[in-house]
């Protein structure tokens, strides 16, 4: 059984990892689920079930927490193939617009396959003729379909360490505290699976314990309360409607390639929400993409657009810090091709795709993922 929480900040919230000797702590703009499952697993240990904490936790999936703001159907992190203009940055009307390059620099690459394009590939603002650049962050939906980058307030404050065996403050110890900043439209919204009485307690757990960092300093405290699934397109609507995007494009690029076949096939994406951790053998090293099976084959991606980044973690039960593995960073996406001779796309596998996320260490969050991001859609700025 899943739910969808809502958190709503009622102070500021660090979320983060703690480094030593370092005088600045800064926060993430999301709440990842491993965060959120160790205010879980604390508030066991504080109750004295500590033993008990290993094996509910296998019943329990806890995916991370976006930002949204009140009146949107939805909020979802840009992914790293989101441009925008350089000069003026934004959606409009404020700005000239963000699009997605994924599926035209994905048809140029095809194009590329057969012969040479006569032109580089190159995107510019159709309004005053400059270069366009990347842009990250997250963005939400409205209802009429309206669209806004979603800024995560943050606020700065200097505090003082303390000592513990002097109950005093400590000479020349200053660090501040980067953290979000509660605002009355500001939520995050996650998934949580698991039976009914662990989903409770997580419930319980977070009202008790907070979030994060610093809660015993009075950070962390959140209002928690479930709500609707987001209302995205639906993920058959959402692979059609990428191949009918897909097969414009290729048409429209194809005219400066004459006789360039139409590829076949079913195209679609995996799209990451959090970092992924992938390895191709258990035991060897660490890669930026992942590898699909699906209908009883196994899927290699043919494009993608990725960024490695480390991830870590602070095991609350051990007071040890997670071992640190080189990931793909959230935004990254994986093109796949399904080949017609192969059988029809099985949208149930994918489905169970987006539930229980790819790659590993899954159960700490890493490897959410959305198949077909609804922004692969937006090829002209919007």
């Amino acid at each position: 059984m899943g739910v969808w929480l809502r958190l709503k900040p009622r102070s500021p919230l660090l979320i983060g990892r703690l480094k030593a000797d370092s005088a600045y702590l800064v926060t993430l703009p999301y709440i990842p689920g491993r965060v959120v499952r160790g205010a879980w697993a604390e508030d066991r240990r504080m109750a004295g079930n500590a033993a008990t904490i290993s094996a509910a936790a296998r019943q329990l999936q806890i995916w991370n927490f976006h930002p949204i703001r009140e009146g949107m159907a939805y909020s979802l992190p840009l992914p790293l193939s989101a441009w925008t203009c350089k000069r003026h940055p934004g959606f409009r009307p404020q700005g000239h617009g963000v699009l997605d390059s994924l599926i035209p620099r994905w048809v140029y690459r095809l194009l590329e396959e057969g012969a040479r394009p006569p032109v580089p590939f190159q995107i510019v603002c159709d309004v005053c003729e400059d270069r366009m650049t990347p842009v990250g962050g997250y963005y939400g939906v409205s209802a009429g379909g309206g669209r806004a980058r979603i800024s995560v307030p943050l606020q700065f404050q200097t505090k003082v360490a303390l000592s513990r065996p002097r109950r005093a403050a400590m000479e020349g110890m200053l660090y501040q505290v980067t953290a979000i900043a509660p605002q009355e439209d500001l939520a995050f919204v996650g998934r949580v699976h698991g039976p009914p009485n662990l989903i409770r307690e997580v419930e319980a757990a977070l009202t008790q314990v907070g979030v994060g960092a610093l809660t015993r300093r009075g950070y962390g405290q959140v209002q928690v309360g479930r709500g609707d699934p987001p209302a995205y397109p639906g993920l058959r609507e959402r692979v059609e409607q990428f191949n009918e995007i897909f097969r414009k494009v290729y048409e429209d690029l194809a005219r400066l390639v004459p006789g360039a076949p139409l590829p076949e096939g079913t195209f679609f994406t995996i799209d990451l929400l959090a970092p992924g951790v992938f390895r191709e053998d258990p035991l060897g090293p660490p890669v930026l993409w992942p590898t699909l099976e699906l209908g009883g084959r196994t899927l290699r991606p043919v494009f993608c657009i990725t960024r490695p980044t480390l991830v870590g973690g602070w095991s609350t039960a051990w007071g040890l810090p997670k071992p640190v593995d080189l990931a793909a960073s959230p935004g990254s996406a994986y093109g796949f091709r399904w080949d017609p001779g192969w059988g029809p796309l099985d949208f149930k596998a994918l489905e169970r795709l987006e539930e229980t996320g790819v790659g590993e260490r899954t159960d700490e969050g890493f490897g959410e993922l959305m198949v077909c991001h609804p922004f692969h859609l937006e090829v002209e700025p919007v």
